[in-house]
């Protein structure tokens, strides 16, 4: 999963909470934060993601440090308000919706595909095939394969969200077998919202799932080369 940091004011706590439960459905595993207790950039760990709330006073340089650390930064903003942190941060609206939060993170080109997870892919492989390398071989191309289809398809599927929740299903497969979590739980998330007719959300959830896709194959395609 993708570790997505809140930093909330008290006065924030309802937003926060409101947030957390969006972007969990979404491949983060949120944390919390008051601003003075803030984890620092140097203890980002697994943080991908860092957003302030819209009633929370920041020091100038703590949203700096964790763009610096590799974390996409935004703000959220109320209606009427303004606030200047720089071209790396994002704006948020408030209130802040599940498509606004894809919107968002579309725009900032985010992949459900955190660098640790990423790095994690050949023991995953390993752990499925016993160490056998032709096996891995294998399995690598049928996923490559399987994957390369599926990605095709839902790029020419428009707004058939069967088809949409079809392909969903198998990339939410595909992203366990080699240990993905952040893109199986996206996955999952754009198959309820297929079964469920929600062409909006799945629109939205599709800017991020198929430049995640494409990625996962390149990875698994290098991978399959070196093995």
């Amino acid at each position: 999963m993708t570790g997505a940091l809140l930093i909330a004011a008290l006065h924030d706590g309802q937003w926060g909470a409101s947030l957390a439960a969006l972007l969990q459905r979404l491949g983060f595993a949120p944390h919390l934060a008051a601003p003075g207790t803030a984890l620092a950039p140097a203890s980002a760990g697994t943080v991908g993601l860092v957003i302030a709330g819209p009633g929370t006073t920041l020091p100038p340089t703590l949203l700096e440090g964790w763009h610096a650390a590799g974390a996409l930064c935004a703000v959220a903003v109320p209606p009427g308000k303004h606030a200047d942190h720089g071209a790396f941060v994002a704006r948020l609206p408030v209130p802040t919706t599940e498509v606004a939060i894809l919107a968002m993170l579309a725009e900032r080109h985010y992949l459900a595909l955190p660098a640790h997870e990423a790095a994690a892919i050949p023991a995953a492989i390993a752990a499925q095939t016993l160490g056998d390398k032709s096996f891995a071989v294998e399995l690598l191309q049928a996923l490559v394969s399987s994957a390369q289809a599926d990605l095709a398809q839902l790029r020419a599927a428009g707004t058939e969200l069967e088809t949409c929740g079809s392909i969903a299903h198998r990339m939410k497969s595909s992203a366990h077998y080699v240990g993905c979590d952040a893109l199986r739980v996206l996955a999952q998330r754009m198959e309820d919202a297929a079964r469920s007719g929600d062409a909006g959300t799945v629109m939205a959830l599709r800017a991020v799932f198929e430049p995640t896709c494409a990625r996962l194959i390149e990875l698994l395609m290098a991978l399959a080369a070196r093995t």
